[in-house]
């Protein structure tokens, strides 16, 4: 019989087995443990006895120990524990050690979420330290703090277990470790596995996140927290005190409603945190305890109250206003059943009611903006992270969330921005009470007016709109003509470009030789081209000021597109004995519209050779780095004082420096090439002084492929 015990207990640790296997051996060692102790019994010999012993520590099957190394500040135990359900509560540690019972941990994935529940759990854990520079000295850590009653119990090197007790049963100035979270010091082995157990039981929701910290590790994140619940608090406590006033001022009732309900959000996050007993109440745990249950059904009852007068439901949505009355009454009577200590009967039904309330809550104000009362639009904004961070606490509490870091400071985060939005959704009531009040004021003084005066009243209004709308049309009047020039102006000379080389080629074609006709036609398509985008930058505005640009973006070559700008304006440059400087590298791929791209680099390179002198060089240039793609177009012309800069890319922008050559300049180009950059993500600068010239740098993202 020991024989094949011992043989299934070595096929357990060389062998992986599958999870239904392996349940099969636990049951079956479970009868052999109970047979070798009857067998150790009945041996009178020593060594025998030691042997039976050996073979029965075998049958333990544990999980490997967790091994924390000197690099080691944090460890989140989530799916690390062993976990085993006491439904009676009754379960002491020298119980948990018996073999039978110890059979029944199993591992937990995730953290333990078991929602609202009057069972005990037990959770066991080894822990190793990888060396002897590992330190001993660790803390656990246990959230949230409203647990009622944790229990830690640690193995020795002589086999026993030391108890440390937390949880808000027990009076935080009594707390072994003075910490807004349950906090446990832990002391591991020189050599070996450290066991720990820990028992956990509370009448509220009952789920865990522990989390392993270094002293300084601990230290660390401590602080954070602090600083980031402390500038909460902060504006919560700025926010109540601005309500206050309010209240003082214009005794809302729906302002006395917010008040209440911002002050109740302040005391449940307190409690949440661990703040009220560690700051308010160190030596009454009964107030500590109470707390939590509490605050969810005064939150719904403020809640409820507040939408309800707020939103005017009873005049603009009379039904939902009998739904939040009933909603009221549920509030009343689970804060008496909290009061009377049966939180745990009537808190799961508070967590149901309370997330109706919150999936009401949206609707309902995107409902009363329909129906013409404007705060409801920004109260619909300002509750969706408050509702999304309730919703998680409640959904977690109800046990269909595991705990985490959303789910402790989600709510908190999103009643910040809740209270900040809802104060500019409580400004925007406070002007619509004035203007109601202001509006039945000039009601009754204009109904004390005579006929004349409104008549007379009513000749000043249309005069004044009539004034505006003729200004308005001569503005329009007075752009489309300068529209209009710009357009008949710039496309003068490619048309005239064109005429004469068509004449050209009509007179005298037959005496051209081949190559001399293909540059004439060449220089026909070229003039016709840049007709098209004199039109399509003017289109452009036009598009762009309206909002209907669409580019598609793509990889793009910027140096083929600045070598084929640059072959492009080859002619016009030499015709103005400039010199076109390339220079390019690599390829340089960026994501970006190829149109557009070359729709900048062409209004690049038309304003460097347009502003340069005679006999002087223009710099093209490519480059990149990790993130951009850079073109750089450099010129030697008189270069743009500091108000030329500030009015650069403005829409007919007239500048101080003009054309070289006498060409004309429309004063879109630059216009057109920042918002057709900005659109690509990508970006235009300028360095410019007078006297020295003016270089112009755009950047586009670089695609993934370069």
């Amino acid at each position: 019989m020991l024989y094949v015990f011992t043989k299934v207990n070595l096929i357990l640790f060389t062998k992986k087995a599958c999870d239904q296997h392996r349940k099969c051996l636990v049951s079956t060692l479970s009868i052999g443990k109970k047979v070798i102790l009857m067998l150790a019994s009945k041996i009178q010999q020593q060594a025998s006895f030691i042997l039976v012993l050996v073979l029965l520590s075998l049958c333990n099957f544990s999980a490997a120990a967790l091994t924390l190394t000197p690099q080691t500040a944090q460890v989140s135990l989530a799916s690390q524990f062993d976990v085993l359900e006491d439904p009676s509560g009754a379960l002491s540690i020298e119980d948990i050690q018996r073999p039978e019972i110890s059979a029944h941990f199993r591992p937990i994935s995730g953290n333990l979420n078991a929602g609202y529940t009057r069972s005990a759990y037990w959770l066991r854990l080894s822990l190793a330290r990888a060396d002897a520079n590992t330190p001993k000295r660790w803390w656990l850590e246990m959230s949230p703090s409203m647990l009622d009653d944790i229990r830690l119990y640690q193995s020795n090197s002589d086999a026993q277990f030391e108890v440390q007790q937390a949880g808000d049963h027990q009076a935080f100035s009594q707390q072994a470790v003075k910490y807004r979270n349950p906090v446990f010091h832990l002391m591991l082995n020189e050599s070996g596995s450290t066991t720990i157990l820990l028992r956990v039981a509370s009448t509220s929701s009952l789920f865990v996140q522990a989390t392993l910290w270094s002293p300084q590790g601990f230290a660390e994140e401590s602080n954070s927290v602090s600083v980031m619940l402390g500038v909460f608090y902060g504006v919560m406590l700025a926010m109540i005190a601005y309500n206050f006033f309010l209240l003082l001022s214009f005794q809302d009732k729906a302002m006395l409603f917010y008040f209440v309900l911002s002050s109740t959000v302040l005391m449940a996050s307190l409690s949440m945190n661990g703040h009220i007993g560690q700051f308010f109440a160190p030596d009454w745990p009964a107030l500590v305890d109470v707390l939590p249950g509490l605050s969810v059904p005064l939150i719904l009852l403020a809640m409820s109250l507040f939408m309800a007068s707020f939103l005017r439901l009873k005049q603009k949505i009379p039904r939902m206003f009998q739904v939040f009355r009933l909603v009221q009454l549920f509030a009343v009577f689970a804060i008496a059943m909290v009061l009377a200590g049966q939180n745990h009967r009537v808190a799961p039904y508070v967590q149901i009611i309370g997330f109706l309330q919150i999936m009401l809550i949206l609707p309902t104000c995107v409902l009363s903006g329909l129906r013409g009362y404007r705060p409801g639009y920004i109260a619909a904004i300002a509750f969706t992270g408050w509702i999304f961070g309730a919703s998680l606490v409640v959904l977690r509490n109800i046990g269909l969330l595991n705990p985490s870091w959303a789910t402790t400071y989600g709510f908190q985060i999103g009643n910040v921005l809740e209270v900040i939005l809802l104060a500019l959704a409580l400004a925007d009531r406070i002007n619509i009470i004035k203007k109601e009040r202001e509006l039945a004021q000039a009601q009754l003084l204009r109904q004390s007016q005579n006929a004349s005066q409104e008549l007379e009243a009513q000749v000043k209004l249309r005069t004044a709109e009539l004034g505006q709308a003729v200004n308005s049309l001569e503005q329009l009047n007075n752009e489309k003509n300068e529209f209009l020039g710009i357009a008949a102006h710039d496309l003068k000379n490619p048309l005239t470009a064109i005429i004469g080389m068509s004449e050209l080629l009509r007179n005298a074609g037959l005496h051209l030789s081949e190559p001399q006709r293909s540059h004439y036609l060449e220089r026909i398509s070229k003039n016709g081209q840049r007709m098209m985008r004199m039109i399509t930058n003017l289109l452009d505005v036009n598009a762009m000021e309206s909002g209907h640009t669409h580019l598609a973006t793509e990889a793009v070559d910027l140096n083929q597109r600045l070598r084929d700008m640059a072959l492009q304006y080859e002619d016009s440059a030499s015709a103005k004995g400039l010199r076109l400087q390339l220079t390019v590298g690599e390829p340089v791929l960026v994501m970006a519209d190829g149109d557009a791209v070359s729709q900048v680099l062409d209004n690049l390179i038309s304003n460097a050779v347009k502003y340069s002198p005679h006999g002087k060089n223009i710099w093209l240039s490519t480059s990149a780095d990790q993130t951009f793609g850079y073109c750089r177009i450099q010129d030697e012309g008189e270069g743009l004082s500091e108000a030329d800069q500030q009015h650069l890319f403005e829409r007919f922008a007239r500048l101080s420096t003009v054309p070289t050559g006498g060409e004309h300049s429309s004063g879109l180009g630059l216009s057109i090439v920042k918002k057709l950059t900005e659109a690509m993500h990508g970006s235009i600068m300028c360095e410019s002084a007078p006297g020295r010239g003016s270089t112009f740098t755009v950047s586009f993202p670089l695609a993934k492929s370069s």
